[in-house]
């Protein structure tokens, strides 16, 4: 049995995405195993809101960037004050304010690395989590110690899937006709994610006649909202895409997939991906960062070449063309989530992580 603890999450967001949802689920899953857990989000933030509503524990201070001197001191003063034994950060500001508040204190610190980050503001964590394997090569490659750094892929609350299919609601609610094929992509909408790419890909295959009532589902909020509209509107694709924001329950959407489709040309692990082949749908990626370790290309989904729009179109209308080996990629997605991603094992590895830097912390 793992001794409770007292942990304190700092995750300074400015959107909702996978770094986030996985602050949300591992929240919830530390607090159901006895930890008592505080999440500090900055004040404004969209997460705050939606931690909030969720009934967890969240503290909205208000931050002004890496170098923020008076939240460094008030972090060190929660910290003793609440007697924590290990802070957890996520994202770059979190992780440099709350991993030099740990050493100011004495506190163990554990940095979770969503990305392909530079180490500059991981270099004072005691206990680094990398979420694949390519963002620990990317740090080593930095000069970041290998032994400081453990790989923990995101897990997936399998549970969470065992629902009755709702797809046939979202294309009411979105006016999809009830006979088109859907992409579905999901994550922030930010440069890294190749956005623009996959509305290009789009353009490509509705010349194809047989693809004319082809219609993409795009979920997740972000600063290229506006841009991605007016690429749409250019592309002549705007009665083609919906635009569907943040989703607070992203399985509907995904139940009403054919294909889930990740543009990313830089990503650390995709949760969203690891969500789609929880479902059963084939995944197809561009080949970059972590997500090779996720869709193994040719079984689960088809890897692409990252920002090329016509190698990716050629994937989708393979998949689109062929429903029995989309079928086939699925399932062996849905095995392969359940063998290696389950969230359970994944929170039960970062309890180990915090006993082991909370019992390095006790010694002399």
């Amino acid at each position: 049995m793992t001794q409770p603890l007292r942990i304190l999450q700092y995750i300074t967001p400015s959107q909702i995405g996978g770094a986030e949802v996985h602050v949300i689920t591992l929240t919830e899953k530390l607090r159901e195993r006895g930890h008592q857990v505080t999440i500090i989000c900055p004040r404004g933030r969209p997460l705050a809101a939606e931690l909030a509503a969720r009934g967890l524990p969240v503290r909205t201070p208000r931050t002004f960037g890496k170098l923020d001197p008076v939240m460094l001191v008030r972090l060190a003063a929660w910290l003793r004050r609440e007697h924590i034994q290990v802070i957890h950060t996520h994202l770059s500001t979190a992780s440099l304010l709350g991993s030099l508040a740990a050493r100011m204190t004495g506190v163990p610190s554990l940095a979770t690395v969503h990305g392909l980050n530079t180490r500059t503001c991981y270099n004072y964590a005691h206990g680094i989590i990398a979420v694949s394997n390519a963002v620990k090569q990317h740090l080593v490659a930095q000069g970041l110690p290998a032994e400081r750094i453990s790989v923990i892929h995101n897990g997936v609350d399998l549970r969470a899937f065992a629902r009755p299919d709702s797809s046939g609601e979202v294309r009411r609610a979105w006016r999809l006709p009830e006979a088109a094929p859907v992409l579905v992509t999901i994550g922030r909408l930010a440069p890294t994610k190749g956005h623009a790419d996959l509305l290009h890909a789009l353009a490509i295959l509705v010349r194809d006649p047989g693809w004319r009532e082809l219609r993409l589902l795009v979920v997740g909020a972000g600063p290229l909202l506006s841009e991605l509209r007016r690429l749409a509107e250019r592309l002549e694709l705007a009665q083609r895409t919906v635009f569907a924001g943040f989703q607070r329950d992203v399985l509907p959407s995904l139940q009403a997939a054919e294909v889930f489709v990740l543009p990313s040309v830089q990503e650390g692990l995709s949760l969203s991906a690891l969500e789609a082949m929880a479902l059963g749908k084939p995944v197809v990626a561009c080949r970059v960062g972590g997500t090779p370790e996720v869709v193994v290309d040719g079984e689960t989904g088809i890897l692409v070449a990252p920002g090329q729009p016509a190698e990716l179109a050629r994937a989708l209308d393979q998949l689109l063309s062929n429903p029995d080996q989309a079928r086939a990629m699925g399932a062996a997605g849905q095995r392969r989530v359940q063998e290696a991603f389950d969230l359970e094992k994944m929170v039960t590895r970062i309890e180990g992580v915090y006993q082991r830097l909370v019992a390095a912390r006790r010694q002399p």
